[in-house]
């Protein structure tokens, strides 16, 4: 029994694509609801007055991740539906979410240095973020590269 899906146009969705998608429906989903709660937290964390700078960069840093998710998710469903502009929507929300962790570097640290950390536990809050970076990179870079290998089963 085959288990691609056809679609009005003959054109069957690769297996291989299918788990990709369901796999992103499920982290990109996460993303979205983690994203919202991070924009609630956020908002709360500011009501406190602790540190204008690092609540602005704490809120550009959800913001692109709630949008590197949405994009995801949305090209994710594009391309459930085997449309290959949904690739780009993709790739864009990829780059987003690398993005939002490097950024996360740069407010960990203004945010080590207004809490007056120094040596250690500083450099422990950069590793973090840094992690984070690596992580974000090898993960999305591991889904554009799978997703890429996909591309002749999309159409216009």
């Amino acid at each position: 029994m085959n288990e691609s899906s056809n679609f009005g146009q003959g054109n069957a969705r690769p297996t291989f694509l299918t788990v990709l998608c369901i796999l992103t429906f499920i982290g990109s989903g996460l993303g979205v609801l983690f994203g919202l709660l991070g924009l609630v937290a956020t908002s709360a964390i500011s009501s406190l007055g602790l540190g204008m700078l690092t609540v602005q960069g704490s809120m550009i840093v959800q913001i692109a991740g709630l949008a590197s998710a949405g994009l995801c998710l949305f090209g994710a469903i594009q391309m459930w539906g085997l449309k290959s502009q949904g690739f780009m929507l993709y790739l864009i929300g990829c780059v987003l979410g690398i993005l939002g962790p490097i950024i996360n570097i740069f407010t960990f640290a203004s945010y080590a240095s207004s809490l007056g950390l120094e040596g250690p536990a500083a450099d422990a809050i950069k590793a973090a973020a840094t992690t984070g970076v690596v992580v974000a990179i090898v993960f999305n870079g591991a889904f554009v590269l799978m997703y890429n290998a996909n591309r002749k089963a999309l159409v216009k």
